[in-house]
């Protein structure tokens, strides 16, 4: 017996070959009107993005991004301050101890630090609800690792991981 699994193109959803057998035949375009998707299941392409639901976890995501770029703007102007001052007294002879240690917190490094992290949060928390809602919609795995230009393994890990 055939144990091939046909995608239905949600999580956690799928027809082996021996239920399509026993369904008469039912395959993936049955299968996926059968669980509410057929051609598009009567929902619109923005219905079917997940972009017209209250609380869509992706349009939050996009929000954290742009937030997050926000308060990148905020410490870019201090870290561009910053290094002006780093290479002033670099110049002036000093030494990168003494700089570092008279700085004011959050010192140059932290503030670097701090952009990365935030970032990091956002983009992450972005791609992980843009994969699973690509998923939900039945674009492939390798469609969506192409999409983000990255290994199907990336995107079979993001898929696996938690949302936050």
């Amino acid at each position: 017996m055939s144990q091939h699994l046909i995608d239905t193109g949600q999580r956690g959803a799928a027809v082996r070959d021996d239920q399509v057998r026993e369904n008469g035949g039912e395959g993936y375009g049955a299968a996926r009107r059968r669980n509410g998707y057929g051609s598009n299941g009567g929902r619109t392409a923005a219905e079917e993005a997940g972009t017209t639901l209250d609380g869509d976890a992706t349009i939050d995501a996009l929000g954290g991004l742009s937030r997050a770029l926000e308060e990148m703007t905020r410490d870019h102007q201090l870290l561009e301050q910053r290094l002006k001052e780093l290479q002033r007294q670099r110049s002036a002879g000093r030494a990168w101890r003494d700089i570092l240690a008279e700085e004011e917190p959050p010192g140059t490094m932290q503030i670097v630090s701090r952009m990365l992290a935030c970032l990091a949060k956002a983009s992450g928390t972005l791609r992980k609800e843009l994969v699973d809602t690509l998923r939900r919609e039945g674009v492939s795995i390798p469609a969506i690792a192409k999409l983000f230009g990255v290994t199907h393994q990336r995107v079979s890990n993001l898929l696996r991981r938690p949302s936050e």
